[in-house]
C-alpha cells in the first residue's frame, strides 16, 4: 500500500511540473497562448473574425502572435520582432480568391513607396486552395515572412517593406473588417 501511494504521489508531483499551455478561442477555434518563431516565444495578443460581404459570412479567425504584445498597429506593422499571424479557416476559399485578396490589402494599406510587385507575386505563389480547418501561417523573423499551410512550408519572402505590407494588410487603416482588426489588437 505504501509503495502505491509512493507512486501516485511521485506521478501527480511530476505531472504537477509540467508546463501548462493555457488556450483562447474563438468561433470555436482554439489557439494556444504562445508559439515559437525561429527559436523566439511569441505571445498571443488577440483573436479577430475575418466577415466578408454584406451577409457577414465568416471566413476565418485570425490569431496574431507577438513578441512583444501591444495595441498600437503602426507599432507592430514597423516592428522588427518576431510574430506569427495564423488564419484558420472556417470555410474553403480558393487560391484564386486569396490572391485577389491580397492584391486588395496590399492596394488598400500599404504606405510604402517600394515597388513590392514581386514579393506580392512571391506570396501568391505560395498560397493554394484552403479547406474549412486548414490553418495559413506567417511567420515574420527580421525581415522574412516565412508562409505555411497546414504546417507545410510554401515560400519564403524577405524585404522589411514586404514584412510591413503583410502587417498592413490586417492592421492598415483599410483592413478587410473592422472585427478582424480590433479582435486581434485585443480591443473587442
Amino acid at each position: 500500500m505504501k509503495k502505491i501511494f509512493t507512486t501516485s504521489a511521485m506521478l501527480f508531483c511530476l505531472l504537477a511540473l509540467q508546463p501548462v499551455q493555457a488556450n483562447s478561442q474563438l468561433e470555436g477555434v482554439t489557439v494556444p497562448d504562445t508559439r515559437v518563431v525561429d527559436g523566439t516565444t511569441v505571445k498571443l495578443n488577440g483573436l479577430g473574425l475575418r466577415l466578408a460581404t454584406m451577409l457577414k459570412v465568416k471566413v476565418y479567425v485570425m490569431a496574431l502572435y507577438l513578441e512583444t504584445p501591444g495595441n498600437d498597429a503602426a507599432t507592430i506593422i514597423n516592428s522588427d520582432d518576431a510574430a506569427r499571424i495564423e488564419l484558420h479557416m472556417l470555410r474553403d476559399v480558393d487560391a484564386k480568391d486569396m490572391r485577389k485578396a491580397w492584391t486588395e490589402g496590399f492596394e488598400k494599406n500599404y504606405q510604402g513607396s517600394a515597388d513590392l510587385s514581386s514579393e506580392l507575386a512571391a506570396l501568391k505563389a505560395a498560397t493554394g486552395d484552403l479547406k474549412e480547418g486548414e490553418v495559413l501561417a506567417f511567420d515574420f523573423s527580421g525581415d522574412k515572412v516565412t508562409v505555411s499551410s497546414s504546417g507545410k512550408p510554401t515560400g519564403t519572402i524577405e524585404g522589411t517593406e514586404f514584412r510591413r505590407a503583410m502587417m498592413s494588410v490586417w492592421l492598415g487603416k483599410k483592413p478587410p473588417n473592422k472585427e478582424v482588426k480590433a479582435g486581434v489588437l485585443g480591443m473587442k
